[in-house]
């Protein structure tokens, strides 16, 4: 079409650009960095709600000081370290499913009273867990009327120093033992597709978790009920989380491929979990699409998994079907990622499902990239389809 294909060029509102002008809100880590005379000891872990501002302050204030920012998003993982930059050395960057082992000597939190509950009691754990006795936690939250956090700070140390501000309130705890009592945060549960149970792990942060998402059944029985799956064909599950959804699809032909993308590392473990308890087996690497009529009925289907935030996908024009259930916030900006992927992922004739609680966006916009577009209700969804321009994939 004459129309650029860029949907994150074309389609996308512009967000107005906030000042940084004095008199501009305080960053959600301000609480932290005015309490940078409190953090303890050369070894420093911290998470950031934003660009490892805390991070930044901790390490130009003390050269001498060993800082990890964790992340548990490759995305904000990036932010941050082209935020951070080559003149703080000092600053390591990590994405990973779970806290480096550590000791350390300070670790400092940012929360929001917006948070996810459980995520905030296994991450508080691991920083029990991840301190030297006689290290120092710093926590603060947006919520000037908390409580529940202080609840949560009790239950791990004997002793917790409140400082209420107009803005939140910060917290500060000294490991005195080591930890009495570890809980296992990770959930198992099961659903049944047609005849199948399929079975899921997934973890606090993951998508969704100790339950199948209402959506995620959708696209199941949307693409179950068009028969898009056929022994030997190549699936990409954007987005996966838990894996559930191209777990449940690759178990439903032999010799089916899925290749599962996230920005979130836990989401890859689960998947990669999931996939081992379904008896599919994991490989390294996207597997080749194969003839399905050269595929015998025993032959195992694959799983491989990808953690990225761009829509990089490794193998352009290749994939028979791309499965996706995108996310409400960002403006529509992760949606435009997903569906450019799609875009370029899909061979001739290949098929995108993807399911939302809005269809106009993709009303509007995927015409620009793919043909096709229809949009069916299921349960409480919308379920669209499209198709990548060309013949029909063999």
């Amino acid at each position: 079409m004459p129309r650029s294909t860029s949907l994150l060029k074309d389609s996308i509102p512009k967000q107005p650009r906030r000042s940084s002008a004095k008199g501009a809100a305080p960053s959600k880590e301000s609480l932290l960095i005015d309490a940078i005379d409190d953090v303890m000891g050369r070894r420093v872990l911290c998470t950031s709600l934003r660009r490892g501002q805390f991070a930044a302050a901790v390490a130009d204030r003390s050269p001498d000081k060993e800082v990890t920012c964790f992340f548990l998003d490759v995305f904000l993982a990036k932010q941050t370290l082209d935020a951070i930059g080559p003149k703080r050395p000092n600053v390591t960057v990590l994405c990973e499913t779970d806290f480096p082992e550590g000791p350390f000597d300070t670790v400092a939190m940012p929360f929001l009273k917006s948070g996810e509950a459980e995520l905030t009691r296994e991450l508080l754990q691991q920083a029990y867990e991840r301190l030297d006795i006689g290290g120092r936690l710093m926590a603060s939250t947006d919520n000037p009327e908390d409580t529940w956090l202080h609840e949560q700070l009790q239950l791990l140390f004997e002793k917790v120093t409140k400082r209420p501000q107009p803005r939140g309130v910060l917290y500060l705890a000294l490991k005195t033992h080591a930890l009495r009592r570890e809980r296992n945060f990770t959930a198992n549960f099961a659903f049944r597709d047609g005849k199948r149970l399929v079975h899921v792990v997934s973890r606090p942060s993951v998508f969704s978790h100790r339950k199948l998402d209402i959506g995620a059944r959708a696209l199941v029985e949307a693409v179950v009920s068009t028969r898009a799956v056929q022994s030997g064909c190549r699936i990409l599950d954007l987005g996966c989380g838990s894996g559930a959804v191209g777990i449940a699809l690759a178990m439903r032909k032999p010799g089916v491929h899925v290749h599962a993308m996230d920005s979130n590392p836990r989401a890859l473990q689960c998947t990669l979990h999931g996939a081992e308890l379904n008896g599919l087996k994991v490989v390294s690497q996207p597997v080749k699409a194969v003839p399905g009529d050269s595929i015998a009925d025993d032959e195992p289907s694959t799983l491989s998994v990808q953690l990225d935030a761009t829509g990089h996908v490794r193998d352009r024009a290749s994939y028979n079907l791309v499965v996706a259930n995108p996310p409400y916030y960002s403006n529509w900006t992760i949606t435009a990622i997903f569906v450019e992927a799609a875009a370029r992922a899909l061979k001739p004739g290949g098929r995108l499902f993807l399911v939302t609680k809005n269809a106009n966006w993709y009303r509007n916009n995927l015409p620009f990239v793919l043909s096709d577009v229809e949009v069916h209700p299921i349960r409480e969804y919308s379920i669209v389809t499209a198709r990548q321009r060309g013949s029909s994939p063999s």
